[in-house]
């Protein structure tokens, strides 16, 4: 093997090998960054939904009133030494309803734009949205379907015609050669 086989080897594994490694090293720091990302997003909804909680709380639950300021000023209703949901405390709704884990899209909550052909679309002109063909009446289909297959039959002429004088010339070409 010759001294410049040798190096073009040992440049193309050290070629290959740079790129292996930098699309690793990439995909490595690529999904760090998505996983912080991820990190990141949770820590903002986790207060999103502290600063909701918080927000529907009353005045009279902070938990500054929560907590006595002295132990002698308790409620005889309940002590400080009594948890709060035992029969001898006044009886608290949730502060909201459970949420499910799915929730059902609404099929109308999402508005479709309305149907339109576009006059420089041509397979709009072609294939009309169905809408559209859906709220002519029968007369119009069928005017639409007839002159549809009359286009399709001049458009199958036409390429007869042109098959039949191409192959035609092009014998009279092979006979000049």
């Amino acid at each position: 093997m010759s001294r410049s086989a040798k190096i073009f080897l040992a440049s193309s594994f050290a070629v290959a090998g740079t790129t292996v490694w930098g699309v690793h090293y990439l995909q490595k720091w690529e999904s760090d960054n998505m996983y912080q990302g991820v990190v990141k997003d949770e820590a903002r909804l986790a207060a999103k939904a502290a600063a909701a909680a918080m927000s529907i709380l009353p005045s009279s639950l902070t938990p500054n009133t929560l907590i006595p300021s002295s132990p002698n000023t308790s409620t005889p209703a309940h002590s400080s030494s009594t948890p709060l949901n035992t029969p001898s405390s006044p009886v608290q709704q949730p502060l909201s309803q459970p949420k499910p884990a799915y929730t059902i899209p609404d099929p109308h909550g999402v508005k479709q734009p309305p149907p339109v052909v576009d006059e420089d679309c041509i397979t709009c002109q072609i294939s009309p949205p169905p809408q559209l063909l859906e709220a002519q009446s029968a007369e119009e289909r069928r005017r639409e379907r007839t002159m549809r297959a009359k286009e399709y039959e001049q458009q199958k002429a036409l390429g007869s015609r042109l098959a039949r004088e191409q192959n035609s010339s092009g014998e009279e070409s092979k006979r000049l050669v």
